[in-house]
């Protein structure tokens, strides 16, 4: 992991509470998602992964800073069965901070990680609504294909869409 952090990116790992505690607050905060509208799970992923980042080899919390404060910020996870596969959770970029190519660093980043260490694919998924599509060209900008559609999955006319990229 530090090879893909050290790489000409400013990307950190999570290591401390303070850390940690910093990356939830963006997360949550209003300058991270256009979309306020969190989902009790989401609400208590966001306060907890950062967390419990910290030592785990396969699961990762990386932020950007600037002078202070968190503008960038990225979470995913070997998947459960530790056979190679990842799932890309959360990622978000600070309002002003955005079209300055940091989303797709932290993909970049994310990606020579998991090629590196062995991945054999990465998995992800977003929201149907409008404020996500910046997140789904993103995604698809990078190899990621998309996989399916599970309408009314976050809340009722709020669905799930998956993608996924091969390593």
């Amino acid at each position: 992991m530090e090879q893909a952090l050290r790489q000409g990116s400013k990307l950190r790992m999570v290591e401390t509470i303070e850390e940690a505690s910093a990356v939830s607050a963006f997360l949550l905060g209003p300058d991270c998602f256009d979309d306020q509208r969190f989902t009790p799970g989401e609400e208590e992923q966001l306060k907890l992964l950062p967390l419990q980042s910290i030592g785990q080899s396969h699961m990762n919390c990386w932020y950007e800073e600037d002078n202070g404060t968190v503008i960038s910020a990225i979470i995913f996870v070997e998947n459960e069965h530790r056979s190679g596969g990842y799932r890309l959770d959360y990622f978000g970029v600070h309002r002003s901070h955005r079209h300055q190519k940091l989303g797709w660093k932290m993909i970049d980043t994310m990606i020579r990680y998991c090629t590196g260490s062995g991945g054999r694919y990465i998995e992800t998924f977003t929201c149907d609504l409008a404020p996500y599509q910046s997140a789904r060209q993103l995604f698809e900008r990078n190899g990621f294909t998309f996989i399916c559609h599970l309408p009314d999955y976050y809340y009722p006319g709020e669905g799930k869409l998956v993608y996924m990229k091969m390593l």
